[in-house]
């Protein structure tokens, strides 16, 4: 990593209160299946980027691939981020000086999504802007 990068490194889809990647995230014991699963985020940013102070906004998107359309209901709301270590921030800052966040949200499942197939996009954009970097998740289906 270069001092001044920051990248989205992972994203993916997890049953609720786990850490491993489900393509079938709200599956469960029951014929409905759960009614929230999680979304988990992994980033860095190198030390030039956590200690110039700049906001950043982090953007997550549900895109129901069925449908070829966003899924606002289960989309992240935009959270501004500053790759510092301070409350209220979330970044963990390391003996290399590079700073790393690891984020989970619960997603709410839309019932009008079961049966579809999802997918994130989530992308972090400079003040100006600029896309920093971005990723997408894995394909999931909703039961």
């Amino acid at each position: 990593m270069q001092a001044n990068d920051a990248e989205l490194t992972e994203l993916y889809t997890a049953a609720a209160g786990e850490e491993v990647e489900n393509n079938e995230p709200n599956a469960d014991n029951t014929a409905a299946g759960a009614n929230t699963f999680d979304l988990r985020l992994q980033a860095v940013a190198g030390s030039v980027r956590g200690d110039d102070a700049s906001d950043y906004k982090l953007r997550i998107d549900c895109i129901d691939e069925t449908l070829a359309a966003p899924n606002l209901l289960m989309s992240v709301t935009e959270v501004t981020q500053q790759f510092d270590k301070n409350p209220p921030n979330d970044w963990i800052e390391q003996l290399s000086k590079n700073f790393v966040k690891e984020q989970k949200n619960t997603i709410t499942v839309d019932p009008l999504a079961k049966g579809h197939v999802l997918r994130y996009v989530a992308s972090l954009r400079g003040v100006n802007g600029d896309v920093v970097s971005f990723i997408e998740s894995n394909k999931f289906v909703l039961i």
